[in-house]
């Protein structure tokens, strides 16, 4: 089995790498993603920092997996 090298037991640690991993992508589809995120977060109400942080992931993931499918 092949050890992950990115591997870290905090839990936001993980998280602010899935995230910045997601977001680092370049231009159109990541401000269509911004963008998505921006109106569909606007709805969210009495998350937390580490929250938010987790269902920003959990978009991306979905985002991701959905253009996959589209394209």
């Amino acid at each position: 089995m092949a050890r992950d090298h990115h591997h870290n037991p905090d839990p936001n640690a993980n998280a602010a790498r899935v995230v910045a991993d997601a977001t680092a992508a370049q231009g159109e589809t990541a401000a269509d993603l911004e963008a998505a995120w921006q109106a569909w977060s606007r709805h969210v109400q009495k998350v937390d920092e580490r929250g938010m942080t987790l269902l920003r992931a959990a978009f991306e993931a979905g985002w991701q997996g959905g253009m996959g499918r589209d394209r």
